[in-house]
C-alpha cells in the first residue's frame, strides 16, 4: 500500500513540473534620470505578465506637475482608455494575454518652474488590476520620483585657448570672441586647443585648414549645458606660394547666346561674333565660362536693344592681369511694314479666256488694225483694250463700224 502511495505522489510531482509555469504580472513607470524645474517630462507605464486586463488611476501634486496628455502606447487587439486620471486596457478579443513587458500609455506632464533643485515629484499609479480569466494576478501601486537637478548652466566661456604654430592678437581672454594671426605659407592648417569653462559644455573646433594669399576664419563653439552658444574667431591670413606664377591664360571655354546662334561658330581664339535677332526681340542673355578657373569675366546685361547693329563686349581677366575682350555684335531686323498675306487670302491665278467672235457680215468694217502711227499722241493701253471691247460689240450686234473712233484717234 505504501508503494502505491508513494507512485502516485511521484506521477503527480512530474505532472506539476510538465505544466506550463504561469509569469507573475508586474507592471512599472519610466521616466528620465534627471529633471528640473520648467522642463517637460514624459513618464511611461510598463506591464508585463498572462494578463488580459489592467486597470488602476495616476496621482501627482498639481502644485508641482501639470498634466499635458496621456497617449496609449499598445497595439493590435489591446486598447486603452482614459476618463480623469483612471485608465483601463484590455484585450478585446481576450485571446492575446500581455505576455513579456509591454508599454501601456505615456503621460507627459510640465514641471512647475518655481520649484526649487532638490524638491521631490512623484507620480503613481495606485489601486493597479491585472487580471486573467482566473482571477486577478495583481494588485498594488507603483511610483516613480526624482529630486529636481540643478539648472542646467548658460555658461559657454572658454578657459583656455591655445596654438602651437602662431600666436594671436590680442592675448585670450573669455569675454573676447575675435582674434587675428598670420602665418608663413609652409603653414597649411593651423594648430590649437581648447577647453570650456564649465565642465557641462561642450566644444568644437571648425575646419583648420587654411587657404592661399587669404584671410581664413577658423571658429570655435562652445554649447553651453543648456543649449547656448558662443563662436570664437581666429582670422589667419596666410600669403601666396611665393614661386607660384599665375596664370595668364585669358581665353574662354565656352560663350553662348541664349536661345540663337552665334555667327561664326565659337572656337577660343575666335574674339568677334554676329546674332541675327527678329524685330521682336528686344534682351539677350550671354553666358561664358572661362578656359582657366582663375580668370574672372564680365559679361554685360544686354536690354532694349536698339534696332540695327549694336556691339557688346565680353571681358576675361587672366589670373596675371592680362585682358582679352570678346565682341558680340547684334543685328535687330526692322519692322515689317508691307501686309502680311497668308496662303489661304492669296487667289489662285486664272487663265485668260478668249470670247468667240461674230463672222462678219457683208456691211462689216475691215478687221484688219491699221497699225498704231509713231508721231503724234499714241493710245493708251487702257484706251485700247476699251477700243477693242466696242468693236468686237458692234461686231456682234449686226456691223456698227466705229472705225474712225477706234483706230483714227488723235
Amino acid at each position: 500500500m505504501k508503494k502505491i502511495v508513494v507512485a502516485f505522489l511521484a506521477v503527480a510531482l512530474l505532472l506539476a513540473l510538465a505544466a506550463p509555469a504561469m509569469a507573475a504580472a508586474s507592471c512599472y513607470f519610466s521616466g528620465p534620470k534627471e529633471v528640473r524645474a520648467g522642463e517637460t517630462i514624459t513618464l511611461t507605464f510598463y506591464a508585463d505578465g498572462n494578463v488580459t486586463g489592467i486597470n488602476g488611476s495616476i496621482s501627482y501634486v498639481a502644485a508641482k506637475l501639470t498634466l499635458k496628455e496621456y497617449k496609449p502606447l499598445i497595439g493590435g487587439t489591446w486598447a486603452v482608455e482614459f476618463a480623469g486620471n483612471n485608465f483601463i486596457c484590455y484585450d478585446n478579443s481576450m485571446e492575446n494575454p500581455l505576455g513579456g513587458g509591454k508599454a501601456i500609455f505615456s503621460a507627459t506632464f510640465q514641471v512647475s518652474a518655481e520649484l526649487t533643485p532638490g524638491t521631490e515629484v512623484v507620480v503613481t499609479a495606485s489601486g493597479v488590476t491585472m487580471s486573467n480569466s482566473q482571477g486577478d494576478e495583481y494588485s498594488g501601486s507603483v511610483q516613480w520620483s526624482t529630486n529636481l537637478s540643478q539648472p542646467k548652466s548658460d555658461n559657454a566661456n572658454l578657459a583656455a585657448l591655445t596654438l602651437s604654430n602662431a600666436t594671436i592678437s590680442p592675448a585670450f581672454d573669455p569675454n573676447v570672441t575675435e582674434y587675428k594671426t598670420s602665418v608663413p605659407f609652409e603653414v597649411s592648417t593651423l594648430k590649437l586647443s581648447a577647453a570650456a569653462a564649465h565642465a557641462g559644455a561642450k566644444v568644437s573646433i571648425g575646419n583648420t585648414a587654411l587657404a592661399e594669399n587669404a584671410t581664413s576664419d577658423v571658429t570655435i563653439t562652445v554649447t553651453a549645458e543648456n543649449g547656448a552658444t558662443k563662436v570664437y574667431h581666429i582670422y589667419t591670413w596666410r600669403p601666396a606660394d611665393p614661386n607660384y606664377e599665375p596664370s595668364e591664360v585669358s581665353t574662354l571655354q565656352s560663350l553662348e547666346a541664349e536661345g540663337f546662334l552665334l555667327s561664326p561658330v565659337f572656337v577660343p581664339e575666335q574674339m568677334d561674333y554676329a546674332v541675327y535677332l527678329p524685330n521682336e526681340v528686344q534682351t539677350l542673355k550671354l553666358t561664358a565660362k572661362p578656359t582657366d578657373a582663375k580668370a574672372k569675366v564680365e559679361i554685360p546685361t544686354i536690354e532694349n536693344i536698339p534696332l540695327g547693329k549694336n556691339t557688346y563686349e565680353v571681358v576675361v581677366t587672366a589670373e596675371n592681369g592680362n585682358i582679352r575682350i570678346y565682341t558680340v555684335t547684334t543685328f535687330r531686323a526692322e519692322p515689317f511694314q508691307g501686309p502680311y498675306v497668308t496662303p489661304e487670302e492669296t487667289e489662285p491665278a486664272t487663265e485668260p479666256t478668249t470670247e468667240p467672235t461674230a463672222e462678219p457680215t457683208e456691211t462689216e468694217a475691215p478687221t484688219t488694225q491699221p497699225a498704231p502711227s509713231n508721231s503724234g499722241t499714241q493710245s493708251s493701253g487702257k484706251n485700247t483694250g476699251l477700243l477693242w471691247i466696242l468693236s468686237v460689240v458692234a461686231a456682234f450686234l449686226g456691223g456698227f463700224v466705229v472705225p474712225t473712233l477706234m483706230w483714227n484717234r488723235e
